[in-house]
């Protein structure tokens, strides 16, 4: 609970808060999000994740897998806010650093 109002955990559980409550904040704040971050990323809708793993995209060897996630708030005006996020801290760091990449 933040403000007296229930905060959420995963999306699922954000729409189903606006199910149950009868409103679309969580759906709407999610969806602004997502369309920030689309810009990202290029959709390959012809590949299975098994084949990049396994190395045989020629185009996408060297890249690293990392999950993402939600990150769910409510700011102090009762607006929604969703935020995007990759779990960076499961990228491999290269040998050639020489600065440090966690401040």
């Amino acid at each position: 609970m933040k403000f007296g109002c229930k905060l959420s955990h995963s999306v699922a559980e954000a729409l189903e808060i606006d199910r149950l409550v009868g409103t679309d904040l969580w759906t709407w704040a999610i969806n602004k999000e997502m369309a920030k971050v689309k810009v990202a990323w290029e959709a390959c809708d012809d590949l299975t994740p098994e084949e990049v793993r396994a190395g045989k995209v020629r185009d996408m060897i060297g890249f690293q897998e990392i999950g993402c996630h939600i990150i769910f708030d409510i700011k102090m005006d009762f607006t929604r806010k969703a935020r995007f996020v990759a779990s960076g801290h499961m990228t491999d760091t290269p040998a050639v650093m020489t600065y440090s990449s966690v401040v």
